[in-house]
């Protein structure tokens, strides 16, 4: 089972949230916050696996992205906008999993995207991306672990195995290799390996 935070200040887009994860049945809403303050409340009382936000109203009452790259290193998000916005992109295009959708997203965009995040995927809704901030998907770097990562999957090491390789714990692994899925837009290792392959990060 998959818990989600809602965030969104308004009455109707809290009902029309709780609504929409009612129709998957392997997800239940952990709590509802109106404001961020009330938000980090709640993470301390229920553990959620992802947070949900409504993102238009939050920016109509003038808070700053502070609080959203505070709230993405402590938790995952699907973020719902109805504009394109460089500060809100660039926070979610540095976490390790999360979604960026538009505001009228449809009740099977939304569910699908908690399933992504949970699965340490970060997609995005291309009209919601400006065009000279596209190429910063593809282009979102590695980190120097990663690589090594990415290196062992191509070899076909299974987690245990890249662990004991690189003497870290399986636990990280799976971090790393979430990251790696989000960063090069893959949704298995096979195909990470293969774009990475492609992309020159890697050679067999």
């Amino acid at each position: 089972m998959t818990d989600v935070l809602i965030l969104a200040p308004a009455q109707s887009g809290r009902d029309r949230l709780q609504r929409v994860l009612r129709l998957a049945p392997t997800i239940q809403v952990a709590g509802v916050a109106t404001s961020f303050p009330f938000l980090r409340s709640l993470m301390d009382q229920a553990p959620a696996d992802v947070v949900l936000i409504d993102l238009e109203p939050l920016a109509d009452s003038g808070v700053t992205h502070d609080w959203l790259l505070e709230l993405l290193e402590l938790i995952p998000a699907v973020l719902l906008s109805s504009a394109p916005d460089s500060a809100v992109f660039n926070c979610l295009l540095h976490a390790d999993a999360g979604a960026l959708l538009r505001g009228d997203a449809s009740s099977e965009q939304i569910i699908h995207a908690i399933n992504g995040v949970v699965a340490g995927l970060l997609t995005f809704d291309s009209s919601l991306v400006l065009p000279h901030e596209a190429g910063q998907v593809l282009a979102e770097k590695l980190t120097p672990r990663e690589t090594e990562v990415l290196h062992l999957l191509a070899e076909g090491l299974v987690n245990r195995e890249i662990a004991s390789r690189l003497d870290i714990s399986e636990h990280t692994i799976k971090f790393h290799i979430r990251s790696i899925l989000g960063k090069l837009g893959a949704s298995t290792r096979t195909e990470a390996v293969t774009r990475g392959l492609r992309s020159g990060l890697i050679e067999l």
